[in-house]
């Protein structure tokens, strides 16, 4: 019920992308691995504190010392009675170790030789590279929306059109019918007005199928069973449309691509940090404590603190490689920067050229339309007195016709390339706002 009711009111364009963002699966997904990444560097950050773990564990074993023999003299004058120096006696102790152990320690890094921080600034980079994607799916999905939803309203705009056509040829089929019993025109003129009825019953048809076709391609976008009225028609923008340089420099400062290029530069910077820190040595604090004393074998400490330094001396793994590794990562992301410039700076010329032209090619519109109707009013003048055909009466219609749909389409190409150029520089905010300012609005 919720959904019929939110497809029937009237929705703008502003409220049609919060919808496709609130519903689009792809920025879900990315939002799910932004989410991924950020309890990953909470997790990170910890790394600089102390590990504390307690091992609780029932043990059984034997512990033998043996310390050899011991001569023990003998008092008085026994020794020389039993003509001995003494009693020897073994010295063997035997211990025995069953019993539960309870032990719990502490370890802290003191010194990681940069790869804890390395880490930590790896993550951050990385869920900021996460956010500029789920930025960068944003815009895309902005941008596709603008399409779909203006493409509504344009094929709405020439559905309008073609069922006005068509209401003004019945109108003259009645007229030629009448005129034709009156004897004022042949029957060859009459059947003339009936095939243009009759096409223009089929370029009815077939506006009514692009326009289903838009407004499924639209709710299925929304998640949506159906598409009601939308209150954001077709539009161009009468003033200042910006310099190219003035977008060029739009796009290095918010495109989100971008962006995620850089977070992946400052990931491979942080790996050669990291990569580094092998070749240092580890410092750190530990403390053991025995829990359960009564068991612990004679060597068994009660509790054990200090500091220790660890080194290695050699590894499995090729550490001056792992450092080439990272480096060549940072040449590839600073590769991928350059290349992505050059792309954005393509895209941002075409979308830029494509809004002049297609405002200038509205605008030139405008007289074509003008000529058009006045064409139109002489040649219905005309066939009412009889000095002009069937034939010229809908060539004049079909003119005008093909003005207003070429005005529309012409304000449908300037909307698309307005939307794209927004993207591409990561402004579309920007673009709803010329969508709803009401400026040079076309009325459907």
């Amino acid at each position: 019920m919720a959904a019929a009711a939110q497809s029937a009111a009237p929705l703008d364009f502003a409220s049609a992308r919060a919808l496709s963002r609130e519903r689009a699966d792809k920025i879900r997904i990315q939002a799910a691995e932004t989410e991924h990444r950020a309890q990953q560097l909470e997790s990170d950050r910890s790394l600089h504190g102390p590990k504390v773990e307690i091992d609780v564990k029932q043990v059984w074993g034997r512990k033998k010392i043996d310390l050899g023999e011991k001569t023990i003299p003998l008092p008085g004058p026994l020794p020389q009675i039993l003509h001995m120096n003494g009693i020897t006696v073994p010295l063997t102790f035997r211990d025995k170790l069953d019993g539960p152990r309870a032990l719990i320690s502490a370890e802290m890094p003191l010194y990681t030789g940069g790869a804890i921080s390395a880490k930590i600034a790896a993550g951050e980079a990385s869920v900021f590279e996460s956010r500029a994607n789920e930025q960068a799916q944003a815009d895309a999905i902005d941008a596709e929306l603008a399409k779909k939803y203006f493409g509504v309203q344009l094929t709405r705009s020439v559905e309008h059109l073609r069922k006005e056509m068509l209401e003004q040829q019945q109108k003259e089929l009645a007229k030629a019918r009448r005129f034709e019993q009156k004897g004022l025109i042949s029957k060859l003129e009459r059947l003339s007005v009936e095939v243009n009825r009759d096409k223009a019953r089929r370029e009815l048809a077939a506006a009514r199928t692009d326009r289903t076709v838009a407004e499924a391609e639209l709710a299925r976008m929304l998640r949506e069973s159906g598409v009601g009225r939308l209150s954001t028609p077709l539009f161009v923008v009468p003033g200042d449309l910006g310099t190219l340089s003035g977008w060029q420099k739009k796009a290095v400062s918010f495109n989100p691509t971008l962006a995620s290029i850089d977070a992946k530069r400052r990931m491979a910077e942080q790996g050669v940090t990291a990569a580094r820190a092998a070749w240092q040595p580890q410092v750190y604090a530990f403390a053991r404590k025995n829990l359960i004393r009564h068991y612990l074998a004679i060597t068994e400490p009660d509790w054990l603190a200090g500091v220790g330094v660890r080194f290695t001396l050699w590894d499995n793994h090729d550490r001056n490689a792992s450092i080439a590794s990272a480096r060549a990562l940072v040449n590839k992301a600073q590769a991928a920067r350059s290349e992505a410039e050059n792309q954005i700076a393509v895209g941002i010329e075409t979308a830029y050229l494509k809004s002049v032209e297609s405002r200038d090619e509205y605008n030139l519109t405008l007289s074509t339309l003008d000529l058009a109707r006045e064409n139109l009013r002489m040649r219905e003048k005309a066939f009412a007195e009889g000095l002009s055909t069937a034939n010229d009466l809908d060539d004049a219609r079909t003119r005008l016709i093909g003005a207003e749909i070429a005005r529309r389409v012409a304000a449908y190409k300037f909307v698309l390339a307005w939307a794209t150029l927004h993207a591409i520089a990561g402004r579309m905010d920007e673009f709803v706002i010329s969508a709803s300012s009401g400026a040079n609005i076309l009325e459907n």
